[in-house]
């Protein structure tokens, strides 16, 4: 049985990924901008979205989750899962005047748990300090993928990306095009020199090469994908990684390849 993984979008204007099986479907964030493009993602990558099993919360930038996917997630009954350090800001931050008073919230640990045949565990990495974040790993009989955007450090999670089957993670920003369009929110995230050297050091430390990395979360303005790529690329290359080893970018507006493992 395949595990897949899908960006449906990935960009700081909206964030939702999809990863499912034959018999589970998850959702790592639902940040989109209204219920009108929710609706449409949902129904045009999934073919009942009430077949969602869980939409998983990495924090609660509204990039990541916000009041109107809420609302569409509310109608149509699907588990929204939060840290539990997360739980009573997500109210005071998005539910706005309307109660969400049906939206079924439950709350996660950095422990593993079960979503039918997948096991999630959720390990927490620094972002912005006012902002508890998490990245997860998912395992589905031998494979592991990791996912993990919006983090200003990789070091202390090496370990949670090990031997991974395959790797979505965040190249923010190049730093020429920062250095041209400055942003001080740049800081609490992974340039994409940091983010080669990073997944260098995870892969030279496996036991095993994954089979594709996709990298997301791309700045609109300070980040172009041919220069992330170009850089993980040039990384690699210095550490002796195979240079076949498969390199992508989401698009930030629409879905991207289905990766099947």
């Amino acid at each position: 049985m395949s595990l897949y993984f899908q960006s449906l979008r990935s960009s700081s204007s909206g964030n939702c990924l999809l990863v499912r099986t034959d018999t589970t479907t998850v959702l790592i964030d639902c940040g989109l901008s209204s219920m009108k493009q929710t609706r449409e993602i949902l129904s045009q990558n999934i073919k009942n979205p009430k077949d969602i099993d869980l939409i998983l919360v990495s924090h609660l930038h509204s990039d990541h989750i916000s009041f109107y996917p809420m609302r569409v997630i509310e109608e149509h009954e699907i588990k929204l899962k939060v840290h539990s350090g997360c739980f009573d800001e997500l109210k005071n931050r998005h539910f706005r005047s309307y109660g969400l008073a049906n939206l079924k919230v439950e709350t996660y640990y950095t422990q593993k748990f079960s979503v039918k045949d997948l096991v999630i565990e959720p390990f927490e990495i620094p972002h912005n300090p006012y902002f508890l974040t998490c990245g997860f790993v998912i395992y589905h009989n031998d494979k592991k993928i990791v996912i993990a955007t919006d983090f200003r450090d990789a070091r202390n999670v090496t370990d949670y990306f090990k031997d991974a089957d395959f790797i979505f993670i965040e190249a923010n920003h190049d730093l020429q095009l920062l250095r041209q369009f400055p942003n001080p929110n740049s800081r609490f995230h992974l340039p994409n020199p940091k983010t080669g050297a990073f997944l260098s050091e995870v892969i030279t430390k496996s036991k095993k090469t994954p089979a594709a990395v996709m990298l997301g979360h791309l700045s609109n303005e300070r980040n172009r994908p041919h220069l992330a790529i170009k850089e993980i690329k040039t990384a690699f290359k210095k550490t002796g990684i195979d240079d076949d080893l498969k390199v992508t970018a989401a698009p930030p507006y629409q879905s991207s390849e289905i990766v099947e493992l």
